[in-house]
């Protein structure tokens, strides 16, 4: 059965998924006619349907551009997969998620890591949101590049990935080194904490370096995924 959780609306979106294949139908105006993607969908052979802009209206909640797509379940990879592709990068960077509520900045965030070129990203399975159409529409199509890998116990994770060399680095307000001060070459494992807690005690206790962004304004707080944004840039800069 298709709902509104399985659905993606807009061109780049739907575009991008189909060129990764995860498209299962598409429902478009009949006034649709953007050549790339109706070429697209002819050349993938995927059932498609005409529907009025006020049904299409009914099935999303944001700007369509005349077409959405129901797409197939997003599938995760395992730890060990990330580690393998880790293995053949000479400074890779893995990003771990510690408790991401918002689907918008969990999208935001697959988009920083695709830009940035992260080997992988750890999500946790409890007290996190998961992959879902919000996801793959805000993150622009990046979802459908950036490996992402489901971890059960946070800190045995962390355990693991310095058994492997990398070392972890978390961003916190109680940090008392700039981010722009450490050189990064070394494997990186970098930690950001959810939007209203930031990481854990225990995280933070487990962590190499905790690094702080400063700020300037008036706000305590950068938001999760703009945070990531930064830190993936100055880590990549470093290389």
């Amino acid at each position: 059965m298709e709902t509104k959780n399985n659905v993606i609306y807009g061109r780049n979106s739907v575009k991008e998924a189909l060129h990764a294949n995860r498209v299962k139908s598409i429902f478009l105006t009949p006034k649709f006619s953007h050549k790339e993607i109706l070429d697209l969908i002819k050349e993938k052979n995927v059932k498609t349907t005409f529907k009025s802009n006020d049904e299409l209206d009914s099935l999303c909640d944001g700007v369509h551009q005349g077409i959405i797509a129901f797409i197939k379940e997003y599938e995760y990879v395992s730890l060990e997969h990330i580690l393998k592709l880790a293995k053949s990068e000479t400074k890779p960077l893995i990003v771990i998620l510690d408790g991401i509520n918002d689907p918008h900045n969990l999208g935001a965030i697959l988009r920083s890591c695709d830009v940035f070129k992260a080997t992988g990203l750890l999500i946790p399975k409890h007290n996190q949101v998961p992959l879902n159409a919000t996801v793959a529409k805000t993150s622009a199509g990046a979802i459908n590049y950036v490996p992402v890998a489901l971890i059960g116990n946070l800190n045995q994770t962390i355990s693991k990935l310095k058994e492997e060399g990398f070392w972890v680095v978390s961003t916190d307000g109680s940090g008392t080194i700039n981010y722009q001060d450490l050189d990064y070459d070394f494997k990186t494992v970098l930690i950001i904490g959810s939007e209203g807690q930031g990481v854990s005690k225990l995280v933070l206790s487990n962590s190499d370096y905790i690094v702080k962004i400063p700020q300037y304004g008036h706000v305590n707080s950068l938001n999760a995924s703009v945070a990531a944004g930064i830190l993936m840039s100055q880590i990549r800069e470093k290389y």
